[in-house]
């Protein structure tokens, strides 16, 4: 791997690269702009975390303004809240997750706010170059405004199945939860079945570490009850290393993939966020990362987001920075579309065409 000798590519050209996208989460890959549209429409005073005198007032000043001074306006007032958001959320894991909590979600309790916010996220996937995507969430997170679980599905598939690229959701049960709401996300996840191409378990691995055994029995359940169609992901190894029994529960049920993962060893897929990493903490730089040597080991690796907001990365980023710190070639990244690619939840036939483009794409 590696060896392939090939130009370094710039971001507009990497941009047309066909890529590959399996671990990114919805509620964390919001447009700043939409944020504040939103929010304008709620109130910003509603906010637990105050909004900065230099976000709101631009963005109520452009309500009086035309023409080009609006437009000025509007994007000071949308940079100025994605530097906020970034410096807030980058301090600590904490801060990352309360600003999920405070400024994302009170956003996404309604139908067409997650419409809006999953139509958003598929164009943006598209003009990057996403060919496949595998997006997650947790739906009971949404019903906080009164919207049932399948409300919740309803609006972001409706979304989904007007994708221009192939898309299958991810469902997210919580380490927090407990076996209760975990039967009722499998139940969800076989109803949507069609859709949903993944159960996962996520959230603060500090609080409620390693393989939780009331996930298993209901992600087994959905793994075999859908014959295989809905694959098992869960968050593991992002903060802490694993216990041996963690390493021996995700053998026994056969996981085959593995979110982040950067500080354990695992033969099964690793689905690598570089920059997430760097902005939660868990790695100093992208220079620090471990992505290059598990790559260059031959261990099965895949480039990811995690989401767009808070890391400031769409996918292509991800790649222009190991195109920069590991001198990555298109050799590399076809490896690491390939092996995504393997181990998603895509139909044959989808697979097949998007193998197609993948080889075109970076052999051509």
């Amino acid at each position: 791997m590696g060896t392939k000798k090939s130009p370094r590519l710039g971001i507009r050209k990497m941009r047309q690269k066909p890529k590959i996208l399996i671990h990114e989460h919805l509620d964390c890959s919001l447009r700043p702009r939409t944020m504040l549209e939103l929010w304008d429409k709620m109130g910003f005073d509603q906010a637990k975390i105050p909004f900065p005198a230099n976000v709101v007032g631009p963005w109520d000043n452009a309500k009086l303004a035309s023409g080009s001074e609006r437009r000025e306006l509007r994007l000071q007032a949308v940079q100025n809240y994605r530097k906020f958001l970034v410096g807030f959320a980058s301090k600590s894991l904490a801060n990352y997750v309360q600003a999920i909590v405070d400024h994302i979600l009170p956003l996404m309790q309604s139908q067409p706010h997650l419409r809006r916010i999953t139509r958003d996220r598929i164009a943006d996937a598209k003009n990057d170059g996403i060919i496949g995507m595998e997006l997650r969430f947790a739906p009971q997170l949404h019903t906080m405004g009164g919207l049932s679980l399948e409300q919740v599905m309803d609006a972001v598939v409706d979304e989904v199945k007007q994708s221009p690229m192939p898309i299958k959701l991810i469902i997210c049960s919580l380490r927090h939860e407990d076996g209760e709401m975990a039967e009722r996300l499998a139940d969800l996840a076989l109803a949507y079945k069609d859709h949903v191409g993944g159960f996962d378990l996520a959230a603060d691995e500090e609080a409620n570490p390693g393989v939780l055994e009331w996930w298993i029995p209901e992600a087994v359940r959905v793994r075999d009850e859908s014959k295989g169609k809905i694959e098992l992901t869960i968050h593991l190894t992002e903060t802490r290393k694993p216990t041996a029994r963690d390493e021996a529960l995700i053998d026994q049920y056969g996981i085959r993939r593995i979110g982040h993962g950067i500080k354990g060893n695992w033969s099964q897929v690793r689905e690598v966020c570089p920059t997430s990493n760097v902005v939660t903490g868990q790695v100093a730089s992208i220079a620090d990362h471990p992505i290059d040597s598990f790559h260059r080991a031959g261990d099965p690796v895949t480039v990811n987001t995690d989401g767009t907001l808070f890391t400031e990365v769409q996918l292509s980023d991800e790649y222009m920075k190991l195109q920069a710190v590991f001198g990555w070639s298109e050799a590399d990244f076809l490896q690491v579309n390939l092996t995504a690619l393997e181990v998603s939840s895509f139909s044959s036939a989808d697979k097949a065409k998007m193998k197609a483009l993948l080889k075109a794409g970076y052999l051509s």
